[in-house]
């Protein structure tokens, strides 16, 4: 079989081979990856997003209407981290000795991950989205927060992801092996029509997952920033005793970090990397590609272990169950 466009599946050519195995530049690169990098974010993200879960179940802080936003976003993350677990002990890289290793890695494995993350970052919009109307347009979010506006937004975008994203993608993908040797495997199409139905899928799950709320974030954030400058509402006349005005200055604070953190730690990997990571296993990775996919994957582990710490900081309310919670545990 001809090696030189192996597994290049959005051209439609052959299967990969059984007997494939990464480029060898590239595996020092995957090595720093599984063996020293993975392992420790897994660690520190479950035990960060676990411990920030616990501050935002508090009761005090279960008023905030915003609050499920953050009790959803912690617990998106905190799966994400716990689905990387077998991930740790992946040694083998494209090529795997145990089906069931293979079959992870094939319907489960960074697929679900990303998916994780796609989620993750709708409940960013969300938030962005309620913290954008506050400051904006008051009088509708006194209307919408009366209702479980919040609750539906989230169900319907979670059945979404998973529905439209992951269960085709689970038909398009399969484990190939001869009883020794298994890898992942892709059902090619045969005739024109599924084939320009297969690309638009690509395209369509990419955006999706990465592309449009990659945009919303930015956008929102850009205009919660213009709103908070120009003083809207009296956010920053925190010179009276106006409690309420300190409240959504703090919590406007906490977005606006929030987001600018993500548009700088996720959005390259949710939008770039998402392309190249497909490639890893096949012919056209490089060293340079790999190591692009690992520092970028790192820099969005780092934002989902460190992003309710920050939000919690920077907001007085949320700050002081933070304490409290730390003298508890």
């Amino acid at each position: 079989m001809n090696t030189t466009n192996m597994g290049d599946y959005r051209d439609f050519s052959s299967s990969p081979s059984l007997s494939f195995s990464p480029p060898f530049d590239i595996i020092p690169a995957l090595r720093i990856r599984y063996q020293v990098i993975l392992p420790m974010v897994t660690i520190f993200g479950i035990l960060a997003n676990t411990f920030t879960l616990l501050v935002a179940t508090r009761p005090k802080l279960r008023l905030f209407h915003y609050n499920l936003y953050i009790q959803f976003l912690s617990l998106v993350d905190l799966l994400g981290f716990i689905m990387r677990l077998p991930m740790v002990f992946d040694n083998e890289y494209c090529v795997y000795s145990h089906y069931s290793m293979a079959f992870y890695m094939t319907h489960f494995g960074w697929l679900i991950v990303n998916y994780f993350r796609g989620i993750s970052s709708y409940v960013l919009v969300f938030l962005s989205l309620d913290r954008f109307t506050v400051i904006w347009f008051p009088d509708t979010f006194k209307n919408t927060k009366k209702t479980n506006v919040g609750r539906k937004r989230l169900i319907f975008i979670t059945m979404l992801v998973f529905l439209t994203v992951y269960i085709p993608w689970n038909c398009i993908l399969k484990v190939s092996g001869n009883g020794h040797q298994w890898m992942q495997d892709y059902r090619i199409p045969e005739d024109q029509v599924t084939r320009s139905f297969y690309k638009a899928f690509l395209l369509y799950s990419t955006l999706v997952l990465a592309g449009f709320p990659s945009i919303c974030v930015i956008g929102l954030n850009i205009g919660i920033a213009v709103g908070f400058f120009k003083k809207i509402y009296g956010l920053l006349d925190i010179g009276n005793n106006d409690q309420t005005a300190k409240k959504k200055l703090y919590h406007t604070i906490a977005v606006l970090a929030l987001n600018t953190s993500y548009a700088v730690c996720c959005f390259p990997y949710m939008v770039i990397v998402l392309y190249i990571e497909r490639d890893r296993c096949y012919s056209k990775s490089t060293y340079g590609k790999e190591t692009m996919v690992c520092l970028f994957e790192s820099l969005s582990s780092l934002w989902s272990i460190s992003n309710m710490v920050v939000f919690f900081l920077l907001n007085k309310d949320y700050k002081v169950e933070l304490k409290r919670c730390l003298r508890i545990y």
